[in-house]
């Protein structure tokens, strides 16, 4: 999910995700993970003012070459 910064702080990151839950919610999704940048704090913001929990998972990349 992105918001332009023009259009940021205004709660719309807020409203979208509680939309995406209820379309979610009536497919009969039960549980969301999201993944973002550990230093992303205004993502990690909204996301924790919508009630999401951080968790200690690892994410692990490899680039093949």
């Amino acid at each position: 999910m992105y918001i332009q910064e023009r259009a940021r702080r205004q709660g719309l990151a807020g409203l979208l995700i509680a939309f995406l839950e209820e379309q979610l919610i009536a497919r009969g999704v039960k549980t969301v993970k999201v993944l973002t940048g550990h230093d992303n704090h205004a993502a990690i913001g909204v996301y924790e003012k919508s009630g999401y929990k951080r968790e200690d998972e690892v994410f692990l990349e490899k680039e093949l070459k």
